[in-house]
């Protein structure tokens, strides 16, 4: 019983992480790259995301932030690969595969869409994701 409990209070904590480290992502995306809508809805994402404790509601989270990135804001190739990484986020059910899309989607969003900062600490936020 206790292992179980300890594993739960483990993926609990690493999908608590990713959603940190998904609204980290989100706070260095300028206001350029997304759409209007996305300041009246950001304030109860970031509140909702900082909360997940799951993986599926960090993916949920993760889909619902790309869904207000404009296209421009983002590599050409994403274009193709959207619908699949969607539906993959809609099945993701554990932290593998959440940060295996968080850092697919990193990826495919363009410098000029995010700010300096970014450019500066990517490389380590990249190392937190992967639990390095």
């Amino acid at each position: 019983m206790v292992a179980v409990i300890a594993g739960l209070t483990a993926r609990a904590a690493a999908a608590a992480s990713l959603g940190k480290q998904l609204v980290d992502l989100e706070s260095h995306i300028k206001w350029s790259a997304v759409d209007n809508e996305w300041k009246n809805i950001r304030d109860p994402w970031v509140r909702r995301t900082a909360a997940c404790d799951e993986p599926a509601c960090v993916a949920a989270q993760l889909l619902g932030l790309e869904t207000h990135v404009k296209w421009e804001a983002v590599d050409s190739a994403w274009k193709n690969r959207r619908s699949g990484w969607v539906n993959e986020c809609k099945r993701a059910v554990s932290d593998s595969q959440v940060t295996n899309l968080l850092l697919e989607f990193e990826a495919n969003v363009r410098w000029r869409a995010v700010d300096e900062e970014w450019k500066a600490r990517r490389d380590g936020w990249i190392a937190q994701v992967k639990g390095d």
